[in-house]
């Protein structure tokens, strides 16, 4: 071993150095949680974010395609496998455009609405879980105040 691998490496050791790899673990640890738990509600990481998406969506619960693929970040092809795998599972149903009858919005079921609430409901407690392990309440709010401003700037 050369004697300059044992010096420090300043850099390595900043605090921002120190912020982005702490941030990569800790994302990766609540990703490989998260991707098994959805799973285990038998969907599939797409079809769990499509589902959060039209969860959220106001005022009806309904989106159309393309607002779905540009919020979901995949292709009209991958948008299509997602939505015929929901479609198969009554989680969510094609409804008429009332604006556009040319057109279908994708649209929420009752049953896709409560399972996306249970399996949202539960990430949150198990990643408060998680996160409650070496942080206070108090820390956990900080930090998620201190990644909004962070996300705030870097979202424009």
């Amino acid at each position: 071993m050369s004697q300059q691998s044992n010096l420090e490496w300043k850099q390595l050791e900043s605090d921002t150095a120190r912020i982005v790899h702490g941030l990569f673990r800790v994302r990766n640890f609540i990703w490989e949680q998260d991707h098994r738990i959805v799973g285990e509600y038998g969907l599939t990481w797409g079809q769990f974010t499509t589902l959060v998406e039209l969860r959220k969506a106001i005022p009806l619960n309904r989106l159309s395609p393309t607002e779905l693929y540009d919020a979901v970040q995949v292709t009209s092809g991958g948008l299509t496998k997602i939505l015929n795998g929901l479609e198969q599972k009554s989680l969510v149903e094609r409804v008429d455009n009332p604006e556009d009858g040319r057109s279908l919005l994708v649209q929420i079921t009752d049953n896709g609405r409560t399972l996306i609430e249970e399996v949202v409901d539960h990430l949150v407690d198990i990643n408060r879980a998680l996160l409650g392990k070496s942080l206070s309440n108090q820390q956990i709010e900080s930090l998620a105040g201190l990644l909004d401003i962070a996300l705030s700037e870097l979202e424009v």
